[in-house]
């Protein structure tokens, strides 16, 4: 069951809410104590790892949105230029949002199916900054966040998946329907509010309150591996149904990525989505799959521009996307 899920599964992500107590929520804190909770944290941690401390106020449009490409801030933090932070450690594995919608916002993101392996750390972390600030709980309701919904634990469990075949074959409202049942919620690859850009799906626990960590981690995994089963059978059902047009639209789509002279990052999203699934089937060979995953997040558009290291506007943006997408798909997709 390993390598099937390796083949849906891309990562998951442990996320603990904290506040610091006796301080208002972010959203009515408007003086220095705001920026104080950010240098607490960080002189916390930083001591059992390599962090580096990120002041929204301070950082450019291009390094911000770099960050929130790579799923290490939100886009309400990067919008909270006075206050907001960010405390990341050096194998960007440990992102620590300051003055988001919590004080404190501790998430661990692995590859693959590592919902515990996450866990253990981000509890870890979270341990430490526990020791030195003291933490806003409540012996009914738990740790008290900002949102009613967060109550409780505090812990989102989320899981980054690729599903094709159920979209493709229309089935997911069916299997979503399914687990929903098991207080999951199913949003866009940026979260809530985001579409599923190149089949990709983010699973998550609803309720927080009232169950342990560790059962929301056992719903969590029986959710992905009941999703999972049903994705591998749905690219079965695809492939018997509609061998000639879907090895033709692969094919397709691998002959634009690696010709064409522009490419938005729309197109792109959707034209690797079927070089991956090509993969699946075994039409195309991909000698180094973390390589490919790294290229879907470098030609995003602040990453691409970053890359460069300079200026593009739209239209040199999906020229280079182009020339660099084809360049590295060359090296590690054959037929």
């Amino acid at each position: 069951m390993t390598n099937d899920i390796d083949e849906v599964v891309l990562s998951s992500r442990i996320r603990l809410a904290r506040n610091v107590s006796d301080l208002p929520f972010p959203s009515r804190l408007n003086d220095e104590r705001a920026s104080l909770v950010a240098r607490k944290v960080y002189d916390a941690v930083n001591p059992t790892d390599n962090y580096d401390l990120y002041k929204m106020s301070n950082i450019s449009d291009i390094d911000g949105n770099v960050l929130m490409e790579k799923h290490l801030i939100s886009a309400d933090l990067l919008h909270n230029n006075q206050f907001g932070a960010a405390i990341i450690n050096e194998s960007e594995t440990v992102s620590i949002m300051i003055n988001e919608e919590d004080h404190i916002r501790a998430q661990c993101i692995l590859k693959g199916l590592a919902l515990r392996e996450a866990y253990d750390k981000i509890n870890a972390v979270d341990d430490v900054i526990s020791s030195k600030i003291k933490i806003a709980f409540d012996p009914k309701l738990g740790y008290l966040t900002s949102c009613p919904t967060n109550l409780g634990t505090g812990l989102r469990a989320s899981v980054m998946m690729f599903l094709p075949g159920l979209t493709i074959t229309k089935s997911l409202d069916a299997v979503l329907g399914a687990v929903s049942r098991l207080n999951m919620t199913v949003r866009g690859v940026y979260g809530e509010g985001s579409d599923a850009s190149g089949y990709i799906y983010q699973v998550s626990n609803q309720k927080t309150l009232g169950v342990t960590e560790g059962e929301i981690i056992d719903s969590v995994e029986t959710s992905i591996k009941h999703i999972v089963d049903a994705e591998l059978k749905s690219r079965d059902m695809l492939m018997k149904n509609n061998e000639a047009e879907l090895k033709d639209e692969i094919l397709r789509a691998y002959g634009l990525l690696t010709n064409a002279y522009k490419m938005s990052c729309r197109e792109f999203m959707k034209l690797a989505a079927l070089v991956k699934l090509g993969a699946y089937y075994g039409l195309l060979n991909i000698s180094d799959r973390a390589r490919l995953e790294k290229l879907v997040t470098d030609v995003q558009p602040a990453n691409l521009i970053a890359l460069c290291a300079k200026k593009l506007d739209a239209d040199e943006r999906d020229v280079y996307r182009a020339e660099y997408a084809s360049k590295v798909l060359k090296s590690i997709v054959t037929r």
